[in-house]
C-alpha cells in the first residue's frame, strides 16, 4: 500500500465526520473539517493527477487541445461540485471559468479563485519524473502546476464537496452561503485576458470576500497570510550590431558583437552589490513583516557555497530586497546557442529583462525609468553600447497591499491558526497576482485573502515543481472552516 493510501484513506467503515457530527450540536471546529478534508484526500490525488496530465500553457502554440480540454474538466468538475460554472472566452484568446452558487438572503457570497494555466516544463531533462504525469516521491507530489496553481484548483473541489456533505449531515445553513468560482486560464503567461472580463461585466466577480488561493506559506506547516505583492513592469531588450551573423575569424575583432553590447547594457542595471543601480527605482524601503533570515533564504533558493545572498553584507534581510524594494532579473536571454555555436559575430541577441515593483510604486513610472536608462545607454544616445537598441513594453501588473484591519482576514486568519494549531503570519512576496487590485477597485468593500499551498521547497516554475500534500489538506480545511463559520455567523 503506499504512504498516500495509508496516510489518507478513511479507516473502517465508520465516518469519522459523521461520528463527530453525532456527538456533538456544536459549530463545525477544526477537527471536524481536518477529518473530513483527511477522507476527501485520495481524490484529490486522482484530480490532480488528471489535471497535471494536461499541458495547459497558454499561447504556445500545438497545445490548444491541452488548454480546451484543461478547460472542459474544470467546468464539469465544478459543476459536479455544486457550481454551475461557464467557460468564459478572454480578449488574450483563453478561456476562464467562473460561475456562482447564489447566496440565500442575509448570507454573504465567498468567491474562490485559482488558476489551470501553468508554465512550460523548462528542459526535460532537469526533470526526475515527466512533468505532466503526477508522481510520488518522499510524500511530496510532483508535476508541472501540482502547487502553482493546479494543487489549488482540486483543493477548491475538496472544499465544495466537504461543504455539501457537511450540509447533507445537518449542518443546512452552509447551503446557503453563496459560493462565487473564479478559475484563470492565462495567469502565468497572460492576465489581462480576465481583467478585461472583470472591466466588461463585473457582475461575474461580485462578492464579499475574495479568496485568492495562489500563494502560500514561508515553510511547510507554518500558517500565512500573504498581505503584500510586488507588481511587474518588465521590457524585452533587443540589440542588432550587423545584418546577420558574420565569421568569426574573418570579421571578428572589428564587426561589433550583438551579444556582447546586450550583456554591456545589462551590466548598468545592477551597481557592484548586486543592488538595482536605475535612477528611480532604488529605495531604502525595509520590510517589516516575517520572513526568512539569510540561512533560511540561502536554502530555500538554493544559492550555492561560496556565493553570496545579495544585500546580506550590507545589512539587509532577504525580504527588503524581494518584497519592499524594486528587483531586476534577466529571465530570457537569445543569442547563438552553445549547443549550436559556429564561428561567427552574433548580429542580434535579445533579452526578456523582468522589472518587480513594490507596494507605493507606480508601475507605468517603474517601467519608464527602466526604458529611460536602457535608452540612455545606446551610443547614438551619448551612452557607451554600442549596437541598435529596441525596447518592448511588456503588460502592467500592480502591486498589492491588503487591508488586514477587516473582519474576513481576521477571520480567516483564526481559521487558519486553528486548523495548524498556531498563530498565523502576515507576510510578504515577490511575485505578481494582476488581479487582486482590481477586485478591490470594482468592489471597494470587499475583503482579499491572498494565501495557499505554496513553499520553498515547491520550487515553482523550476524543475521538479512539487507539493506537500500536507499543506493541501491544511489549507483545504481552513477555507472549509471559514466557510462554515462564516455561514453560522448570518445564521443567528
Amino acid at each position: 500500500m503506499s504512504a498516500r493510501s495509508q496516510t489518507y484513506a478513511p479507516q473502517g467503515d465508520e465516518d469519522p465526520v459523521v461520528m463527530l457530527l453525532n456527538m456533538s450540536n456544536s459549530p463545525v471546529d477544526a477537527a471536524t473539517v481536518n477529518q473530513l478534508i483527511d477522507e476527501y484526500m485520495p481524490q484529490v490525488w486522482e484530480e490532480l493527477k488528471e489535471l497535471v496530465s494536461f499541458q495547459s500553457i497558454h499561447s504556445t502554440p500545438g497545445l490548444e487541445k491541452d488548454n480546451e480540454d484543461a478547460t472542459n474538466w474544470v467546468i464539469s468538475k465544478f459543476r459536479e461540485a455544486g457550481v454551475p460554472v461557464e467557460g468564459h472566452k478572454t480578449t488574450d484568446g483563453t478561456t476562464s471559468v467562473l460561475g456562482v452558487r447564489e447566496a440565500a438572503e442575509g448570507y454573504p457570497t465567498v468567491l474562490l479563485y485559482s488558476h489551470f494555466d501553468v508554465q512550460p516544463a523548462g528542459v526535460l531533462e532537469n526533470w526526475t519524473n515527466d512533468p505532466w504525469t503526477l508522481t510520488e516521491r518522499n510524500g511530496r507530489w510532483y508535476g508541472r502546476g501540482a502547487a502553482d496553481c493546479k494543487g489549488h484548483v482540486v483543493l477548491h473541489l475538496a472544499v465544495l464537496r466537504a461543504l455539501k456533505k457537511l450540509e447533507d449531515e445537518g449542518r443546512e445553513e452552509l447551503g446557503k452561503i453563496g459560493v462565487r468560482v473564479v478559475v484563470e486560464g492565462s495567469e502565468e503567461r497572460g492576465g489581462y485576458g480576465l481583467a478585461d472580463l472583470l472591466e466588461e461585466k463585473p457582475e461575474l466577480f461580485a462578492a464579499d470576500t475574495y479568496m485568492i488561493a495562489d500563494s502560500g506559506n514561508d515553510a511547510v506547516g507554518v500558517p500565512s497570510i500573504c498581505t503584500a505583492l510586488r507588481g511587474s513592469a518588465g521590457v524585452t531588450v533587443t540589440t542588432r550590431t550587423i545584418e546577420q551573423p558574420m565569421h568569426s575569424g574573418q570579421f571578428g575583432g572589428a564587426a561589433p558583437d550583438a551579444l556582447l553590447e546586450l550583456i554591456k547594457l545589462l551590466s548598468t542595471l545592477h551597481d557592484e552589490d548586486g543592488l538595482v543601480a536605475v535612477e528611480g527605482l532604488k529605495t531604502d524601503a525595509r520590510w517589516e513583516g516575517a520572513g526568512p533570515d539569510e540561512a533560511t533564504f540561502r536554502k530555500d533558493a538554493g544559492v550555492l557555497d561560496g556565493v553570496k545572498v545579495l544585500g546580506d553584507e550590507q545589512g539587509l534581510k532577504p525580504n527588503d530586497l524581494t518584497v519592499s524594494r524594486t528587483s531586476i532579473t534577466v529571465t530570457g536571454l537569445d543569442s547563438l546557442s552553445v549547443e549550436d555555436a559556429v564561428n561567427a559575430v552574433p548580429g542580434e541577441a535579445k533579452a526578456v529583462v523582468s522589472l518587480r515593483i513594490p507596494a507605493g510604486m507606480d508601475p507605468k513610472f517603474g517601467q519608464d525609468m527602466l526604458v529611460k536608462h536602457i535608452e540612455a545607454q545606446a551610443a547614438a544616445n551619448g551612452g557607451h553600447v554600442n549596437a541598435l537598441v529596441d525596447i518592448e513594453r511588456d503588460v502592467l501588473a500592480e502591486p498589492f497591499s491588503a487591508n488586514t484591519d477587516g473582519p474576513a482576514l481576521k477571520e480567516f486568519a483564526k481559521a487558519l491558526g486553528d486548523v495548524y494549531g498556531q498563530q498565523t503570519k502576515e507576510i510578504g512576496s515577490g511575485g505578481s497576482i494582476p488581479l487582486t487590485n482590481k477586485l478591490l477597485s470594482a468592489y471597494p468593500n470587499g475583503e482579499v485573502a491572498l494565501y495557499g499551498i505554496s513553499e520553498p521547497s515547491c520550487a515553482i516554475h523550476s524543475a521538479d515543481e512539487s507539493v506537500d500534500p500536507s499543506e493541501i489538506k491544511h489549507i483545504a480545511a481552513a477555507e472549509l472552516l471559514f466557510l462554515a463559520r462564516q455561514a453560522a455567523q448570518h445564521a443567528k
